[in-house]
Formats: C-alpha cells, sequence, structure tokens
C-alpha cells in the first residue's frame, strides 16, 4: 500500500488484531481495497479513471455515514447509556472529517500521480481515515457486546433471586423469567458465534451457550427439591453444584465476548495425543536422501523417536483392561518396528557418500512403514478392546441406582452409587484414553470436554439419588431425580457417537467379533465347571447369565454402530444389503439367541446340580450353537460392508478373509480368458508376495511424487496436469499386477502405456521449451538430462505392457504365471515417474528461478494447490454444539492420492469452505501483503 515507505500503518495492523466480528473486519478491509485502488501503483483497468476511483470513494464513505448515523439512531442503548452513544457519534464524526480531507488529498494525487509529496499526503490520509473506520467499528461491535452482556448479567442476576426463593412458587415465577432470558440470549449469541473470526472463540462460546441451556432445568428442579427438603444434605449440594455450573457459564459467554480467555475452554481440549503425533513425525522423518544421510545425527534422532514411540505403546499394552494376547502383539510389534530402523539406518550407512542405485533403502523405508503401520492397528484395536468393554452398557449401572432409591433404600442406594461412580469413572478414563490415537482434533475436543463434564455430574447423579431414597414419595425428589438422569443419558449418548467416530468401523467389527468369542468361552467355562453345593451352581448360572448378556449387548452394540454408519451413506443396494443384515441379527439372531440362552440358564439354575459329563456336553453345544448364530450375522454385516471395498482398502491381520470380496465389475462382457485382472489375482501366493514387494518400492517413488508434484496446482499449468495424468495411468497399471483396477486385459493395458508415451511427448515438449528458453546453468543441464530419460522410459513401458499371465497345466491343477513381466512393468513404471518428478523439480527452477531469453514464451504458472472444499451441510442425527466427522468416512484426497486406491487417505484440510470464506482470505493475504 505505502509504496514509498514513509510511514507504516501501525495504528491499523494493531486495530485489525483486536477485531473480533468477521463482519466488522469484511468492513474495513473494503474500505481498505478502496483507498488502496487510490494510493497503490498498479495499471488500470479498461473503462477506469483514476478519478473514478476517488469517486468510488467518495461514494462509499457516504454510504458509510448514512448508514453508521442510522444505526446510532436505532442503538439499543441509545436511552439508557446516552454516553455511550455519544461516544459513537464522535467516532464517526473523526471518520467523515478524515474521509474528506482523504478525498481531496487523494483527488490532489491522481491529478499529479508522479509527485511524491503528494503520494506521501494521500498514503498517509488514507492511513488516518482507515484508522478511524475501524475505531468506529470496533466501538460499534463492543456496544453490541455490551448489550448482550447486559442480558447475561440479568440472568445472572435472576439465578441469584431464584436460589433466595423460600416457595415453590417463587422459584418457579423465577425460572420462567430466566428461561425467557436465555432464549431471548441465546439467538444472539448463535448470531454472535457465527461472526467470530477466531474459531477458537466460537467454539468455547457455543460450548458455554450449551451448557447454560442444559444446566438451566437442573437448577429448577435442584432449588424446587432444596425448597422442600432444606434439611437434607443431598438437596444443597445438589443445589450448589448446578448454581456453580450456572454462573461459570455466564462467566465464560461474558468472558468471550469480551474476547478474554473463559472458564469453559472447549477449544483447549482438541489436542493431538503424544502418541500419534510422535508415530507420524517418525513416519515422516525416516525418508532422507542417502546423499544427505548423516549418522551422528539422524541415526540418534530415529533411534529416540522409535523409543518414545515404544514407551507410548507400553502405557497402553500395561493398561489394566488391555487383552494379553494384544498386549503381546503390541511388544512384538515394537521390537519388529526397532528391527526394521536398525536395518534402515544400516543401508542408509552403507551408501553414505555415494549414489546406491539399488532397491535396499527404498525396501527398507517400505518395512518400517509396514512395521509402523501393524503397531498404529493393535494400538487402535486395544483402545476399541476398552470402549467395548466399557460401553457395553451405559444404561443399567444408573438404572440400578434409580430403583434401589425409589425403594427407600438407603443403604441399598448408597451401594448402588459406588458402583455407578465406578463405571462413570471407567467410561471417562476410557474415554480419554482412547485420545491418544486419534488425529480427530474435533472428535479429541467432543470426547474431552464430555468426559470432563461426565465426571462433573456423577457426584450429582449420586446426590439425586440419595435424596430420593431418603424421600421417595417427593415429587420434587422425584422430578429432580428425572432430570439428572435424561441429562447423564443424554451426555453418555453424545460421547458414544464422539467415540464411535474417532473409531473404524473395521476396528470395531474385528474387535466384536473376538469379544463375542471371548464371551462364549467364559459362557461355556460356566456350563462346563463343577458344582458342588447350589451357591457353587448359582455362581455357575450366572457366569453363564452375564456370558449371554454381554453377547446380547455386543450385537445389539453392532447394530447401532453400523446402522448410524450407514445413515452417512445416501440410499443404495449396498446401504440396503447393510442394513437387511443388521435387521436380521437384531430382529432374529439376537432374539432366538436370547431365549436359548435363557432356557439354557434356566436348565442349568434347576438341574445344574445333577449334570454328567454327556449332559453338560450337550448343554455346551446348545450355547455354541447359540453363539455360532450371533457370530455369523455379524460375520454377515462384516462381509456386506466389505462389497464396497476393494481387497487392499482393509488393514487388518487375521480378520478379514479376500475371497469373494471387492468392488463389483461393471464390465462383465469379458470372457475369463480374456480378463487377464482375474488371471493375475490367481497368481501363486509367493510371486504375489514379490509383486507386492515391487509395488511397496513404488509406493516410495509415489511419495515422492505426492511431496513434489501434487502440492501444485493444475490450472494454468500444463506441466503439473500432464504429470499428473501420467501417474494416474500408472497407478492404474500397477494395480493391474495385483488383479485389480479399471484395466481388465493386455491390451487394456497397452493402451494405457501408449497413453502415457503420448502424455509423455507432450512433457518432454513443453519442459524442453523451458529448457532451450534457460541461460546456461547446472540446472538446464540437468533438465535436459532428466528429459532423455521420459522418452526412453516410455518407450520400456510400452514393450512391458504386454503383460500376459501364462496358463501351465501341473496333474489337475491350473498354474498361473506372470511373475517377470509384472515386475519389469511396475519397475519402468517407478523409473518413469520418478523422472517425471525429477524433469517437474528442475522445470520449476528453470521457470522461476533462472533468467530466460524470453520469459513470455512459454507462460506456466506455479501455484500452491488450495485445500479441497467441504461439503457445508451433511445429515446429522443429533443437534451438539459441533457437528461430528466419521473417522472411518473417505475423506478427500490430495489431486495425486486420488489417482491411487492402495494409497492411505489423508485427514480433511479443514472444515471452512465457501466462496465467501475464499474471498475473505484473499482480503486477508492482500493486506497482509501491503502492511
Amino acid at each position: 500500500m505505502y509504496t514509498n515507505g514513509d510511514s507504516q500503518p501501525d495504528d491499523v495492523r494493531r486495530i485489525l488484531r483486536d477485531v473480533k466480528s468477521r463482519k466488522v473486519l469484511n468492513q474495513i478491509m473494503q474500505m481498505i481495497n478502496e483507498v488502496l485502488n487510490i494510493t497503490e501503483t498498479f495499471p488500470l483497468a479498461k473503462g477506469q479513471t483514476a478519478e473514478g476511483l476517488v469517486a468510488t470513494v467518495d461514494a462509499a464513505l457516504a454510504n458509510f455515514l448514512e448508514t453508521g448515523s442510522f444505526a446510532i439512531s436505532k442503538c439499543p442503548i441509545a436511552n439508557s447509556d446516552r454516553e455511550a452513544v455519544a461516544e459513537l457519534k464522535d467516532a464517526l464524526r473523526v471518520v467523515q472529517d478524515s474521509g474528506q480531507v482523504m478525498v481531496q488529498t487523494g483527488r490532489d494525487f491522481v491529478r499529479d500521480s508522479t509527485c511524491s509529496k503528494k503520494r506521501a499526503i494521500a498514503t498517509k490520509s488514507g492511513e488516518s481515515l482507515l484508522t478511524a473506520v475501524a475505531k468506529f467499528l470496533i466501538l460499534a461491535d463492543s456496544i453490541d457486546v455490551r448489550v448482550i452482556v447486559n442480558k447475561v448479567d440479568e440472568i445472572r442476576e435472576t439465578v441469584r433471586r431464584m436460589k433466595e426463593a423460600d416457595s415453590k412458587e417463587k422459584v418457579t415465577m423465577q425460572y420462567e423469567v430466566m428461561i425467557s432470558l436465555i432464549e431471548e440470549v441465546d439467538m444472539t449469541i448463535r448470531r454472535r458465534a457465527v461472526d467470530l473470526v477466531k474459531p477458537q472463540q466460537r467454539d468455547d462460546l457455543l460450548a458455554a451457550r450449551s451448557a447454560l441451556r442444559q444446566t438451566a432445568p437442573l437448577l429448577y428442579t435442584s432449588t424446587l427439591t432444596f425448597v422442600r427438603h432444606p434439611e437434607d444434605q443431598a438437596s444443597a449440594r445438589n443445589r450448589d453444584a448446578t448454581e456453580y455450573e450456572m454462573l461459570s457459564a455466564l462467566d465464560s459467554l461474558e468472558s468471550v465476548l469480551n474476547g478474554q480467555e473463559p472458564n469453559i475452554i472447549f477449544s483447549e481440549y482438541g489436542r493431538i495425543g503424544d502418541l500419534i503425533n510422535e508415530i507420524d513425525t517418525f513416519q515422516n522423518r525416516i525418508e532422507i536422501d542417502p546423499m544427505k544421510y548423516r549418522k551422528d545425527k539422524n541415526r540418534p534422532e530415529l533411534e529416540e523417536r522409535a523409543e518414545r514411540i515404544v514407551s507410548g505403546s507400553a502405557s497402553i499394552a500395561d493398561s489394566s483392561n488391555t487383552r494379553e494376547s494384544r498386549k503381546q502383539k503390541i511388544v512384538a510389534e515394537c521390537n519388529n518396528l526397532r528391527q526394521a530402523l536398525q536395518e534402515l539406518l544400516t543401508e542408509y550407512e552403507k551408501s553414505t557418500g555415494r549414489r546406491d542405485d539399488s532397491d535396499d533403502i527404498p525396501l527398507g523405508i517400505v518395512e518400517v512403514h509396514k512395521r509402523t503401520k501393524d503397531l498404529r492397528r493393535h494400538l487402535r484395536r486395544a483402545i476399541v478392546d476398552h470402549i467395548s468393554d466399557a460401553f457395553l452398557d451405559t444404561r443399567t449401572p444408573l438404572i440400578l441406582l434409580i430403583e434401589a432409591a425409589k425403594e427407600g433404600d438407603v443403604d441399598k442406594t448408597r451401594e448402588k452409587a459406588r458402583l455407578f461412580a465406578d463405571h462413570a469413572r471407567e467410561i471417562v478414563n476410557v474415554a480419554r484414553f482412547s485420545c491418544q490415537i486419534s488425529s480427530d482434533v474435533e472428535g479429541i475436543s467432543i470426547i474431552q470436554h464430555t468426559a470432563s463434564q461426565l465426571e462433573n455430574l456423577a457426584p450429582q447423579v449420586s446426590n439425586a439419588a440419595i435424596l430420593l431414597s431418603c424421600h421417595p414419595a417427593s415429587k420434587p425428589a422425584q422430578q429432580n431425580m428425572e432430570a439428572y438422569k435424561n441429562l447423564w443419558f443424554e451426555k453418555v449418548k453424545l460421547l458414544t457417537t464422539a467415540l464411535d467416530n474417532i473409531t473404524t468401523l473395521d476396528d470395531f467389527l474385528a474387535v466384536s467379533e473376538a469379544h463375542i468369542v471371548e464371551d462364549c468361552e467364559r459362557g461355556i467355562k460356566g456350563i462346563l465347571a463343577n458344582a458342588a453345593t447350589p451357591e457353587e451352581n448359582a455362581m455357575n448360572c450366572g457366569d453363564v447369565d452375564c456370558a449371554a448378556g454381554s453377547i446380547r449387548g455386543r450385537a445389539l452394540r453392532v447394530c447401532d454402530v453400523v446402522d448410524s454408519e450407514m445413515d452417512f451413506l445416501q440410499n443404495s443396494e449396498y446401504t440396503e444389503s447393510v442394513k437387511q443384515a443388521v435387521r436380521i441379527l437384531r430382529e432374529q439372531r439376537v432374539e432366538e439367541f436370547a431365549v436359548r440362552a435363557s432356557d439354557l440358564a434356566n436348565r442349568q439354575e434347576t438341574t445344574g446340580l445333577n449334570w454328567d459329563s454327556n449332559m453338560k456336553e450337550n448343554e455346551m453345544n446348545e450355547f455354541i450353537n447359540a453363539c455360532t448364530l450371533v457370530h455369523d450375522a455379524v460375520k454377515d454385516i462384516r462381509h456386506a460392508l466389505l462389497m464396497n471395498r476393494s481387497m487392499h482398502d482393509v488393514d487388518s491381520d487375521v480378520e478379514y478373509e479376500v475371497d469373494g470380496v471387492g468392488n463389483s465389475d461393471g464390465n462383465q462382457t469379458i470372457s475369463e480368458q480374456e480378463n487377464q485382472q482375474n488371471l493375475m489375482r490367481r497368481l501363486p501366493e509367493e510371486e504375489k508376495k514379490k509383486i507386492q514387494a515391487q509395488i511397496d518400492i513404488f509406493k516410495v517413488t509415489q511419495n515422492r511424487f505426492e511431496r513434489e508434484v501434487a502440492k501444485w496446482d493444475e490450472t494454468g499449468n500444463d506441466i503439473i496436469s500432464l504429470a499428473n495424468n501420467m501417474c494416474k495411468i500408472m497407478m492404474s497399471m500397477t494395480e493391474f499386477t495385483r488383479g485389480c483396477g479399471p484395466l481388465k486385459t493386455t491390451m487394456d493395458v497397452i493402451k494405457a502405456a501408449q497413453e502415457i508415451s503420448l502424455y509423455g511427448t507432450k512433457l518432454d515438449k513443453l519442459a524442453r521449451q523451458i529448457a532451450d528458453q534457460s541461460d546456461d546453468s547446472q540446472t538446464k543441464r540437468d533438465l535436459q538430462a532428466y528429459l532423455q530419460r521420459i522418452p526412453l522410459y516410455c518407450t520400456q513401458l510400452n514393450i512391458c505392457s504386454k503383460v500376459k499371465a501364462d496358463i501351465t497345466q501341473v496333474g489337475n491343477e491350473i498354474v498361473v504365471s506372470a511373475l517377470d513381466s509384472a515386475m519389469s512393468l511396475i519397475q519402468n513404471a517407478r523409473n518413469l515417474l520418478d523422472a517425471v518428478v525429477l524433469t517437474v523439480k528442475s522445470a520449476y527452477i528453470a521457470s522461476t528461478k533462472i533468467r530466460r531469453v524470453n520469459p513470455n514464451s512459454v507462460r506456466v504458472e506455479w501455484r500452491m494447490a488450495p485445500p479441497k472444499k467441504q461439503p457445508l451441510i451433511r445429515p446429522q442425527k443429533n443437534n451438539t454444539i459441533i457437528s461430528f466427522r466419521r473417522a472411518s468416512e473417505r475423506r478427500p484426497l490430495q489431486p495425486a492420492k486420488v489417482l491411487a486406491e492402495f494409497t492411505r487417505s489423508e485427514h480433511d484440510t479443514g472444515n471452512e469452505s465457501g466462496d465467501e470464506i475464499d474471498h475473505f482470505n484473499r482480503q486477508q493475504r492482500r493486506v497482509n501483503n501491503v502492511f
């Protein structure tokens, strides 16, 4: 903006940092743009004149003054706070005076734009105008905030009067007043939240608003109960706790509105755990250029990071609820990770100081990634083990507590309250524990915040139950207990949904199937256990009944989770097949299992002491058959889910079979003999492993492609567009060697290779023009050398594209072989992709950093690719303060990653999108560049 450098707009920069409202910031930005058009040096657009720019500023200023005067006249505090209104009028008058000066100095400048003195005066006037406008808008915004804070103070005063009320009528009257005030301020707060510039403040404001609305009914019922039973300490504790929560929510609202740190800091909960952060950083650091590897620096760093990962994994493995089998797998994978890292570091050290063209380092990197991936899976499933156990039955502990309280048995109620407290403590600890291996910031925020709310709510639920046990016939005590029960179940449901969102459906189903088998084994032990007394027999019956109840609970939980997952997908044949499998489990298999298990438990209770070995074996078989009904139905759900997956999409160790799994083939006209893709699936396992090893090396090159090429925007850059198209085809060719992807026959692969050659020719021509126009330099020579590789590798790829599976018959078995041709195809695709990456890097340097003979000969725009836009609206099952994302759903990928289905999906780049936000960000960048 200030091209002469005579002044720096420090006041404007400082004021912009204080702006909290997006609308205010947009108005300031608009005025900045109008002033920039006069003081900034740039070519005028067609039809524009310098005088016209000044007239535009003058018109904008007049409109601003008119709107400001009208807003002041309609100000809500015009009668109650005349001092604030006078302050507004004075600020608007300053805008008018500075605007007139700006318009006049602007006219003087545009009439003699070569005069540096007039430019400096116009620039100074523009700064004064912008400062005045910003101060006026911020002052007006602060008055809007003051109006909301006054309403908050009224609610706070109503809470105080409600606490002092000594009769039911007075409490009810104050509660009605409070609810009307909350409803009045609620809409204003929601509008304010949308308008806030900082997303952290928006989240904190919405969290405080939610706490206010949820606590109000509890304050009413607890206050009524205290008025009815003031002698009972439990009622006083209930009322005081809810009053404290209410006042905390009001204080948080006021703090956020004033730009201060609130008591309820929702945004601070969204921190990724140290373990998952360490794993992500470790995987990024292991890929090192062998020429840049330094033993004294890189080895200690990577070893230290690996040990931190092992230490964090050990804390999960050593947790009390972690299965012994899962613990052993975690320990084994930690050791495998250490070993793979040492082998990789050894390969790096062997190649120090020389270029190593062997595959040892890429294979080592692939092995470390594989071991890290396996460790992630076992850690995730250890967490899912905890979640599955803790959230198996979230209603029974509270229902038992309420039933004991309604009976009026104080001692029994205290015992049930202790059990309920243990249950609450367990779900809170497991919820926090689960955040260690999740990178979903929003999900972590909701889990941590809800867990904290449940932790504070649990003692008050117990107090309400104890109060009800002392006065079981009291209507206020019953209503109080009902209010606490509803809020508890609502919060638990929210926490359960949030946990489902950060766990993948694959992990959940795998763990659920394993747990059903464990419960079945536990029930079998109860059936086969010897019982010499009725007490021992009753204990065995309890074990069987508990195991059957767990199986039923797990099956119903599977139904709920899968149904919730399907609600996020559009109706289709796939979703209907999954829902049908869920209905069979819920309506048929679970009911039949419950009846058979109940009959078995009744038989054991009445005749269990007389069972001999044959009768026990018969009953054991009956229980196994009943459990098999549920287990097979869960497996059918999993198979129905996998019908929409590629066989290589599932991250699993032993839980999933690949036979019959995969996307349905839309082209059914190709005969089995012609469909070479099907034959590639029937390769011997040894050959499949060798091909997969080559594909893993190819992935290393692919990752390099994503880092160096996919970061650029294709728009206006034919080099990037051609490179992405070539990468896409190469992905399809490598998928063909695994028996999947869009290419079905050898002819398809040949055509794909020809298409790559065509794109390669275009890329070679375009990049060669850049090289020819560049001054002689090492970069130019490198680019020319890389360009020589592309035609060579395209020719080799054409030759290797004739991949055909050979079929021979050995005895009665048909043997399929295509190892050599498949490996050659993958290796050449990797070489070509590597050449494309090097070409793009050199072309970027040559076209942007090296002087060219004719800069306009080749127009290539190097812009960073923008983040993918996200849908603004997605279906939700309940209204919460923040929308959830399914952790298991497929996320928008980087442009190159879309091209390969076997590459893991990336996380969302963000939630904000849309033309308005894009425009706002462009405006913000422009101001930052100027200031």
